[in-house]
């Protein structure tokens, strides 16, 4: 898988992990999906693609169809 591919995966997870945030009603849930969230946005922050130093401040797609 070339930095691209991986890229477009991460990005796929991040949508899916938001997807399910907004749709929780857990609390911890909720926040364990933020931890997840964080880290991948690390990982897009190593390879060079993150927009913002923290995940809070990246533009938030629409994740609807």
């Amino acid at each position: 898988m070339d930095r691209e591919q991986v890229l477009a995966s991460i990005a796929q997870a991040r949508a899916l992990i938001r997807a399910v945030q907004a749709e929780a009603d857990n609390p911890a849930i909720v926040q364990c999906l933020r931890f997840a969230d964080q880290q991948l946005h690390w990982a897009q922050w190593n390879l060079g693609a993150a927009e913002a130093l923290l995940p809070e401040l990246e533009p938030v797609f629409d994740t609807q169809p």
